[in-house]
């Protein structure tokens, strides 16, 4: 793929998420489509309201019509996309630093485009065969606010009312716009933190990773709240601390969801990211149900091939009930539920899924040379440990699962110029030594391909 990586397409909008490319991307989408309406959201980002004129400008050059429903975080988008159009673009760059931005394309139902409707795109950006229209056929455009409609159709879903206290981290992202509301309407009480619109990200980095939200966990205990919930800049992505201010793991929470929607079926088929923990086979296959692992951004892709009752990765979670789409809005409201119908707190309620020790780290690597340092990684890896593995997977990266319940997972990253290590082992100790292990090699790699002449 030359413009899309695992989450659209994503950059610098110096650099390559230019109004240039978004002028193109929008005929590219006009031409794939034909005829017919686009629904067109935006993030907060300083450049996203350039890029929405670029793109838009483009889309009717080709004769479709665009429907505009202003700033929303994604998952509205998608949802927008299923009701109104036969396509759908959210220009944003997620939890990107505030320099980027990019381009996410849905389909008819709301679905991030499969690998094949990406690579159509791109075949037509590249070969200009853009279907242009007639000054007398060129689309129209219709401005609408859709926010009202989307929260009560989460709140028919969700069904419950609740008094929890819930402290909101919105990161200055489209979440602002949404989950207080929401949570309100269900009758929850609830504190903001960072939740002006700002496409600077003063609050935090936007990212929802523990380190860049650790200070929520003091502020639930100084505040009593019954749990603390951060979002990224397009509020895809959630993050959550439970009533004693304990960081919940990302693999913890879907482990609670998928066993949620296995007892509802019992049993189903599971799909997650390749990048995930044991601690969701574990509890799935307790209730009957089966675990399929997928390459990053592929969630869908998966969905479609397993008929999935319930899919996530790490942050994000897709409610096929609900629709085929990551939809933290749903998934924030689905967990006041359970801690409501359950009468405990969250602390309580996890307490019996598995624990075992995982860790991810970054290393900055090229761009040009990241996918050869995965390469050489591989080999060495299935090599030094040769004698523990029991299954390589290879969908994205290398992932070796050992005969110990261990797992090491060495990938490129498909939105930024660095290199995932992600590794957990049925021990403190096994994952150090494993992580050590394959961290080191990651660096080694980096360093002798960087100073290749």
């Amino acid at each position: 793929m030359r413009l899309f990586g695992t989450a659209g397409i994503r950059g610098s909008v110096h650099s390559k998420i230019t109004p240039e490319l978004a002028l193109n991307v929008g005929k590219a989408i006009g031409t794939y489509i034909d005829t017919g309406t686009v629904v067109v959201g935006r993030d907060a980002r300083t450049s996203s309201v350039m890029l929405e004129s670029a793109l838009v400008s483009g889309l009717l050059s080709t004769g479709v019509d665009v429907i505009r429903i202003g700033l929303v975080p994604t998952p509205m988008l998608a949802w927008a996309t299923n009701k109104l159009g036969n396509a759908g673009v959210m220009i944003t760059a997620s939890h990107n630093p505030p320099g980027d931005n990019g381009i996410k394309v849905f389909n008819e139902k709301g679905i991030e485009f499969f690998l094949e409707q990406e690579k159509e795109l791109e075949n037509i950006i590249f070969s200009e065969s853009y279907k242009m229209s007639s000054w007398d056929n060129i689309g129209d455009v219709k401005d609408l606010d859709l926010k009202n409609n989307y929260i009560k159709e989460i709140l028919k879903y969700v069904d419950s009312q609740t008094n929890l206290k819930v402290l909101l981290d919105m990161g200055n992202g489209a979440g602002s716009l949404i989950t207080p509301y929401l949570l309100r309407e269900m009758g929850a009480k609830v504190i903001t933190l960072n939740s002006q619109l700002d496409g600077y990200f003063p609050g935090r980095k936007s990212e929802p990773r523990y380190e860049n939200i650790a200070y929520l966990s003091n502020l639930v205990k100084e505040l009593g709240v019954d749990l603390a919930i951060a979002q990224d800049g397009d509020a895809d992505r959630i993050a959550v601390f439970d009533e004693k201010g304990n960081y919940i793991e990302e693999d913890t929470l879907i482990a609670l969801f998928a066993r949620l929607y296995a007892q509802e079926h019992n049993g189903g088929n599971i799909v997650v990211s390749i990048n995930t923990s044991f601690r969701i086979d574990k509890v799935v296959e307790e209730e009957g149900g089966r675990v399929y692992r997928v390459p990053l951004g592929q969630l869908h892709d998966g969905i479609k091939r397993y008929n999935a009752i319930f899919a996530s990765e790490p942050w994000k979670f897709i409610h096929p009930k609900f629709g085929l789409w990551i939809d933290s809005f749903v998934t924030i409201g689905l967990l006041l539920k359970i801690i409501t119908q359950e009468g405990k707190p969250l602390s309580e309620i996890i307490k019996d899924i598995p624990k075992y020790y995982l860790i991810k780290k970054n290393v900055k690597c090229p761009e040009e040379i990241k996918y050869e340092v995965v390469e050489k990684v591989k080999e060495r890896l299935q090599d030094l440990l040769r004698d523990q593995v029991e299954e390589v997977i290879t969908i994205s990266g290398i992932r070796l699962n050992l005969k110990d319940g261990s797992w090491v997972l060495v990938r490129p990253s498909g939105t930024e110029p660095k290199i995932r290590v992600v590794v957990e082992g049925i021990t403190e100790k096994r994952k150090e030594e494993l992580f050590s292990l394959a961290h080191n090699l990651v660096n080694k790699f980096v360093s002798e391909l960087s100073c290749r002449p």
